[in-house]
């Protein structure tokens, strides 16, 4: 089978998530080629051709219509920043080409929407979609995904996660400026929280019902540089910090558990950065990782018997799982399931607009006080 051509937009000389996941999985693999680059400027796009060392023939463009009219392109990956989803992908869309974004799929669950229903539309033209929500990749999630769908944890009765966005603190990189206002939808509810929350709902089932509060605790931060230098000593920030969310789940297996979340900003100072434990009538999981974004830090996996629960010896890893190095490892499985090889799952539009939907209830029931459904 001929490889995929893709139009890469995002990869930059001076470092990108594109350069540190993407390019680490493509780079390797002769189930796509890199046909062609879109940055900021050509000379920008250029520049990256050069610095990653991609072959003379790879073309080079400045604004995504040159791009997508490209007939040496058959799918367009988008991994820039999140305001600028909406536009990247509509014009991919609207030139038939099957497009990947990252996570989250737009700034809004309006733009999810127009733009669930116009790849909808393309799909009779062959076009396909991909999004970036990769922790249902993760062998440690797939594994505890299996475990309770085979009965190995009984009837769930419910699950405790706690996670640390790792950034939206007190100080944020000048580069991440534009997380700030809550409208550019690239904030601690959507971005970390939301892809905890995906795998949670990926093993256990979506939530039938929940109630979430949230809170902004620093209206104001400063923005450092590169090297920690303050550069912006106030800058206002609408974008929330805290993240408490609890439910009832509605999957095959979970019906009835209870569910709760809570997403930091920063760092946890006890060091739990990322802690999910689910309770089932047989035995509980224990999933951890060194930070808060289970698609990123890649979790291990412990397993406890319920009679055995007194025991504090008695969790012990869940064997033959292993726990991959690299951000790359879970963007390259996605990629491969895209290609119709290997184990992963394909997480398309659809899929990423019932997480938009998700997301929009918790922001409706921190304004109205009320349970809130999304399915």
């Amino acid at each position: 089978m001929a490889p995929i051509k893709i139009g890469l937009v995002g990869l930059s000389a001076n470092g990108s998530w594109a350069s540190r996941a993407h390019l680490g999985y493509l780079g390797k693999t002769d189930r796509y080629t890199i046909t062609a680059l879109q940055n900021s400027s050509e000379a920008s796009a250029k520049k990256a051709v050069e610095k990653y060392d991609l072959p003379p023939s790879v073309s080079t463009y400045g604004d995504i219509d040159s791009l997508a009219a490209d007939k040496d392109v058959d799918l367009v990956a988008i991994s820039v920043k999140v305001p600028d989803h909406y536009g990247l992908a509509k014009a991919a869309l609207e030139a038939n080409k099957s497009v990947f974004v990252e996570w989250p799929l737009a700034a809004s669950l309006g733009q999810a929407e127009e733009l669930t229903a116009l790849a909808r539309l393309r799909g009779g033209s062959g076009v396909r979609t991909l999004v970036g929500l990769q922790a249902r990749q993760d062998p440690s999630i797939v594994k505890a995904r299996e475990m309770v769908a085979s009965g190995a944890l009984g009837d769930i009765l419910g699950t405790t996660m706690l996670g640390s966005g790792m950034r939206f603190g007190a100080q944020m990189s000048a580069a991440f400026a534009y997380s700030l206002p809550i409208e550019n939808g690239a904030n601690l509810v959507t971005i970390p929280a939301s892809h905890a929350l995906d795998a949670l709902c990926f093993v256990l089932g979506e939530f039938a019902s929940l109630s979430a509060t949230l809170a902004n605790h620093r209206p104001t931060v400063s923005l450092v540089d590169g090297d920690g230098k303050v550069v912006v000593d106030s800058l206002p920030k609408t974008a929330h910090d805290y993240l408490a969310v609890t439910g009832v789940l509605a999957g095959h297996h979970s019906a009835n558990a209870v569910a709760n979340v809570v997403y930091q900003a920063s760092t946890s100072a006890t060091g739990k950065n990322f802690y999910w434990e689910i309770n089932g009538t047989k035995g509980s999981l224990v999933l951890e990782a060194a930070g808060g974004h289970p698609q990123i830090w890649h979790p291990s996996l412990k397993f406890v018997e319920a009679a055995a629960a007194t025991d504090p010896g008695a969790l012990q890893d869940v064997p033959g799982v292993p726990v991959p190095d690299g951000p790359s490892y879970n963007v390259g499985v996605a990629w491969d399931a895209f290609a119709g090889h290997g184990p992963g799952s394909v997480v398309t539009f659809e899929d990423a607009l019932v997480r938009h939907k998700m997301i929009d209830a918790i922001y409706k029931s921190n304004e109205s006080g009320k349970r809130e459904s999304y399915l």
